[in-house]
């Protein structure tokens, strides 16, 4: 599998076409042609105690604009599953959240949630795969298993992610690895540095559930069933050009940049600590 330089489309016109639509990731498309996205972890790549994918089958889970399913398939995976759910009604919401008849559980005046992935599949000619399901419902009796699996800051939303752990742990192959890269609570990290603790949040729409502290993150993907075999530094997903408080950054990314600074040397505003574990399953 090879990522194709767009054909016949300069980079002001990719850029256009990238320009028409809404995004999460900011994803580097093509040269001079990037998509303004809310979240920006293209610093931390080389961090990242990346596996080499050469020739392996990926799959990546919670792809959204396919940040990670388009990178495993840059440096050479023979095939890349990217999944997602297709609508956000799956969302793991909050009861509270899920019985407020005003809230559009859908987000149904927005694009539909895959427009970005295909769009950049379509612009470079690239054969990764999408495929709606919910991180609940992998199954590998219908996808198969994989060499390597991404779980990119997604358990931080999930109200079960022992359950969702699980489910993964059934798609990685014999001698597979899985990244998981997530979200540390800046606050709970430093109550509890050498134990493993969360706050459980679970009250709004953002769906947040369990604010974890590093070791936290540690213990949950040990019994969810996988080993910490190599980890990143600790890293800010920092924000885009397309995130809502870059410009005014609210009170809590305030309060957070001296935990950030503290914990990843990075005072970036609005910046989220994030760190990156490898991965095998322990059984």
């Amino acid at each position: 599998m090879t990522m194709a330089e767009p054909t016949g489309l300069d980079a002001a016109e990719v850029q256009r076409r990238l320009d028409e639509l809404l995004w999460y990731h900011t994803i580097d498309v093509a040269p001079g042609a990037t998509t303004k996205g809310w979240f920006d972890l293209r610093h931390a790549l080389p961090s990242m105690p990346f596996p080499d994918v050469k020739g392996k089958r990926c799959l990546d889970i919670g792809t959204w604009d396919g940040f990670y399913a388009h990178e495993l398939a840059k440096r050479g995976a023979a095939e890349v599953v990217a999944v997602d759910i297709p609508d956000l009604s799956e969302t793991d919401y909050p009861p509270e959240v899920r019985e407020d008849p005003t809230f559009d559980h859908s987000y149904s005046g927005t694009q539909p949630r895959n427009a970005g992935f295909h769009l950049i599949k379509e612009i470079l000619g690239s054969p990764v795969q999408w495929h709606g399901c919910n991180i609940y419902d992998l199954d590998p009796e219908e996808l198969g298993t994989f060499d390597v699996v991404i779980l990119g800051s997604l358990l931080v939303h999930l109200r079960d992610p022992v359950r969702a752990l699980d489910r993964v742990r059934r798609m990685v192959g014999p001698g597979g690895v899985m990244l998981s890269v997530d979200y540390i609570h800046p606050f709970t990290n430093l109550m509890a540095r050498r134990r493993p603790l969360f706050e459980l949040r679970g009250m709004s729409a953002d769906m947040q559930w369990w604010l974890a502290s590093d070791r936290g993150l540690q213990h949950l993907l040990h019994v969810g069933g996988f080993e910490v075999i190599d980890m990143s530094p600790r890293f800010l997903l920092r924000p885009g050009d397309e995130y809502p408080h870059k410009k005014k950054p609210g009170r809590s990314e305030h309060l957070n940049r001296p935990l950030n600074w503290l914990f990843a040397r990075d005072l970036t505003p609005g910046g989220h600590l994030h760190r990156a574990y490898l991965t095998r399953p322990r059984f």
